[in-house]
C-alpha cells in the first residue's frame, strides 16, 4: 500500500469510526462563541469536538515502518558509507534512477511528493535486487534500518523538561495543568501554521485528520492502561491557528513567554486575565472548567519536521507539547506515529525517558508532582538491570507503560494498601 493511500486509509478510519461513535455534531471556531461561559471571563470559540470511539475493541497501536524517501541519492549515499557497500558515486546515480523506475513508483506518494516505505522487509528485498545483494546482505540493510529507526524515533523526542532549571524539591499539583494521568483527561490539539511556512506548506485537511488519528490512538493507549482506581477518560479537541514567523524547534522562541505558543492561544481569543505574562495558562484553566476534566494537556501539532518536546513546570501552569507531523533521520524522514503522542503526554504526566543519552537510571523524576516525585526513581531506564522495553524507550515499537513509569504518573501504590498514590491521604503509610 503507497504512501497516498495509507494517509487517506488513516484520515477515512477516524471518519468511520467518529460515526460509529455518534458524534456530537463538531462546532467549528467560526460558528459562534461557546454557550458555556468559562470562569475566568473569557469569551472565545469553543474548539471543534473531537469524540473518540470506543476503542476497547481497537489494538493499543498499529504501527508501520514509516521510511521516507525524498532524494534517492541522498539515502543511497548515507547506506553506501555506513553500511560499507562501496558504490562510486555514478553508481548511486545510476542506481538511484533504476530503484526510482523499477521500485519506488510503487511507494510515490503524489500529495507529498516523496516515496512512503510502509512494508521495510519487501522494500528491503526489492532495494538488494537492484544492487545485487545477496541474502545476508539484504537481512544486514534491513536489520541495521530499523536500528537506526530507533534512534530517529529517539532523536525526534528532544525534551525541553526544565530549561531553567526551577524544579523545586516539591512540585505541588495545583501547580500544574496535568500533574498526572486521572480521570478525565482532556487533550487540547491546536493545528498550528507558520506565516513563514516550512517547504512542507500548511496543514492539509487530509494530513490534519491523519495527525488527529494518530493523536487519538496514542493518547487512548495510556487510557486504555490506567489502572481501574484512576477512573482515567479521555477527551479531546482541537483548534486550528496561525501565529507569526517560522518554526525554529524547541527553544525560548516557541515555549518562551513571547513565544509561538503563548501567541496562539492570544490568537484564539485568550487573553493573560492573571497577569502572570502568560496566556496558555488561561487557555487550559478554562478548558479544563468547560470541559470539566481533571487534567488538560495542550498539544502542538505542526506540519513540519521539527520534532517533538514537552515543556516542563517551570515553563507556566499548562503542560504542552510540540510534535511535528514528520521526523528527520540521517537518510531522509520518517512519519510521525501514535507514540509519538503517548510518549509526550507521560512526560508531562511525569514520566522520564528510559532510552540512552537521556536521564538515567536511579533518577527522580523532575517531572512528576508530589508525592510521586519524591517517593520512585527510574528504574526501567536501558542502564538498569533487568529493564524492559517502553514507550519511554522506544515510541517507535511498542506502546507499553514501564512499571517504572506508571510510578511517576500516579498509578502506583507505595505502601500497597490498595489506594493509588495521588489519592492515598498517608502515601507512605500511616506511620510515616
Amino acid at each position: 500500500m503507497n504512501g497516498t493511500i495509507g494517509m487517506r486509509a488513516l484520515s477515512a478510519l477516524l471518519a468511520v469510526l467518529l460515526v460509529s461513535a455518534g458524534v456530537v455534531p463538531a462546532v467549528s471556531a467560526s460558528e459562534g462563541k461557546s454557550e458555556n461561559t468559562n470562569i475566568i471571563g473569557i469569551d472565545v470559540p469553543v474548539p471543534e469536538q473531537l469524540v473518540p470511539p470506543d476503542a476497547e475493541s481497537l489494538h493499543l497501536m498499529e504501527h508501520d515502518d514509516g521510511v521516507i524517501i525524498d532524494n534517492t541519492v541522498v539515502y543511497l549515499s548515507y547506506w553506501n558509507e555506513k553500511l560499507n557497500w562501496g558504490i562510486s558515486e555514478e553508481e548511486i546515480k545510476e542506481y538511484s534512477q533504476i530503484l526510482e523506475k523499477q521500485v519506488l513508483i510503487r511507494y510515490y506518494d503524489v500529495d507529498h511528493r516523496y516515496y512512503y516505505i510502509s512494508d521495510l522487509d519487501k522494500f528491503g528485498k526489492d532495494l538488494g535486487l537492484v544492487l545485487g545483494f545477496d541474502a545476508d546482505e539484504t537481512d544486514r540493510f534491513i536489520r541495521s534500518h530499523r536500528e537506526q529507526l530507533v534512534k530517529d524515533h529517539q532523536n525526534y523526542h528532544g525534551g525541553t523538561f526544565a530549561p531553567d532549571n526551577r524544579i523545586q524539591d516539591y512540585i505541588p499539583p495545583g501547580t500544574q495543568s496535568a500533574p498526572y494521568a486521572h480521570g478525565k483527561m482532556y487533550y487540547l490539539y491546536l493545528i498550528t501554521n507558520f506565516q513563514t511556512q516550512s517547504s512542507d506548506g500548511a496543514w492539509t485537511v487530509a494530513d490534519r485528520d491523519d495527525a488527529l488519528s494518530d493523536a487519538y490512538s496514542g493518547t487512548n493507549a495510556i487510557r486504555q492502561q490506567a489502572p481501574s482506581g484512576a477512573n482515567a477518560v479521555n477527551d479531546g479537541g482541537y483548534y486550528t491557528v496561525t501565529v507569526s514567523g517560522a518554526n525554529t524547534g524547541d527553544n525560548i522562541h516557541a515555549w518562551g513567554v513571547n513565544g509561538w505558543m503563548e501567541e496562539a492561544a492570544r490568537n484564539l481569543g485568550y487573553s493573560d486575565s492573571n497577569g502572570d505574562g502568560r496566556t496558555t495558562d488561561d487557555m487550559a484553566r478554562s478548558a479544563k472548567s468547560w470541559s470539566g476534566a481533571d487534567t488538560v494537556i495542550l498539544l502542538y501539532l505542526t506540519h513540519d519536521d521539527m520534532g517533538g518536546y514537552a515543556v516542563g513546570p517551570d515553563q507556566g501552569y499548562a503542560d504542552k507539547t510540540a510534535i511535528s507531523y514528520w521526523g528527520r533521520s540521517s537518510s531522509g524522514r520518517f512519519a510521525s506515529q501514535p507514540g509519538s503522542y503517548e510518549h509526550e503526554s507521560l512526560h508531562l504526566y511525569g514520566a522520564l525517558d528510559e532510552y540512552a543519552g537521556a536521564s538515567s537510571c536511579g533518577q527522580s523524576s523532575i517531572l512528576a508532582v508530589s508525592p510521586m516525585h519524591d517517593m520512585y526513581t527510574n528504574t526501567n531506564h536501558v542502564s538498569c538491570p533487568s529493564s524492559t522495553n517502553s514507550v519511554m524507550r522506544d515510541p517507535y515499537k511498542t506502546s507499553t507503560i514501564s512499571t517504572s513509569s506508571r510510578r511517576f504518573i500516579g498509578w502506583g501504590d507505595y505502601d500497597n494498601d490498595g489506594i493509588l498514590d495521588p489519592l492515598d491521604g498517608t502515601p507512605w503509610g500511616p506511620s510515616a
